[in-house]
């Protein structure tokens, strides 16, 4: 796969990107050729792309350029995540500040490795802070803080100036957090792990955030299901753009066929039965299955 960059110079503005986004396509004779084209979710962007559909010949691209404008997945999923993180960051504070303590010199560290080894804690991992622009580096924090969960009051009774020790609903909260970080996560290892992670490939793992948030935002802890319903709303937004494409791309995979859909839909959207009634164009016309027509496309088989 030919790959190329295009050096922007500043500004970054929606026309100067429009414009050399444009030159770009007629040099390589793509402009009607284009399917999608994926870009960070910002407003920029979104205004770029309405200026470029303005340019180009909608009647070349599919589905008159209603699909062009795809959002970055790995993009969206870092907004999701890290708008449920604000709302609770007061209840991890402790946990953030401990790390801080015993890893803010290599002294420290070294006292907190020896009790460590002291009370016998197999494991080799160190300490990582987190940063706020990336939320899995919050995840590692609280998942590996909660492996040596047992040495912070040990270390608390052997240093007066330490004094953001973890209350027991502190790690109670950091260890509901990570169980349901833990597959966003994987979804994230997904995107950044392969070359070229295609939407039939990682499907599924949306659905699975898609059921796993609906069950979340109905939690008994409020902090978990007020993070829940802040991440499941960012996601409904994510989710009516791409849904159709994402379902196509599946019904395409031969593996799949229609079983992916006639499994997760159902679940997703809380119907019992799936419908035999409805066909392709429905569901593009609607963008977004109903109780009626949720389910079913259209297929010929051999």
């Amino acid at each position: 796969m030919d790959i190329r960059f295009v050096y922007v110079p500043s500004p970054h503005t929606k026309d100067v990107l429009v414009e050399v986004l444009v030159d770009y396509f007629l040099e390589l004779n793509i402009d009607r050729k284009l399917s999608t084209i994926t870009v960070d979710n910002c407003s920029t962007n979104d205004v770029m792309i309405r200026l470029l559909l303005n340019k180009l010949d909608t009647s070349s691209l599919m589905l008159g350029g209603s699909m062009l404008h795809m959002r970055c997945s790995a993009h969206i999923l870092n907004l999701i995540v890290q708008d449920g993180l604000s709302l609770i960051s007061d209840g991890i504070e402790r946990i953030h500040n401990s790390v801080i303590y015993w890893t803010e010199s290599p002294k420290r560290r070294q006292k907190f490795e020896e009790n460590a080894r002291q009370l016998r804690v197999q494991c080799t991992k160190e300490l990582v802070l987190d940063c706020k622009a990336r939320w899995n580096s919050t995840y590692l924090m609280l998942s590996t803080a909660l492996i040596y969960k047992n040495v912070f009051p040990h270390l608390a009774k052997r240093d007066t100036s330490y004094t953001s020790l973890p209350h027991d609903y502190d790690w109670k909260l950091a260890k509901d957090i990570c169980e349901r970080l833990e597959l966003f996560h994987s979804v994230t290892e997904l995107f950044f792990g392969r070359k070229y992670p295609t939407t039939n490939m990682y499907f599924t793992l949306v659905c699975e955030l898609k059921i796993a948030l609906n069950e979340w935002s109905l939690s008994s802890n409020e902090m978990i299901s007020m993070m829940a319903e802040s991440m499941l709303a960012k996601f409904n937004s994510y989710w009516a753009n791409v849904s159709v494409v994402m379902a196509i791309t599946a019904i395409l995979d031969p593996r799949y066929k229609m079983k992916l859909l006639e499994f997760y839909y159902p679940n997703i959207y809380g119907f019992s039965t799936m419908s035999k009634d409805c066909t392709l164009q429905t569901i593009l016309d609607d963008g977004e299955p109903n109780e009626e027509d949720v389910s079913c496309v259209t297929v010929v088989e051999d």
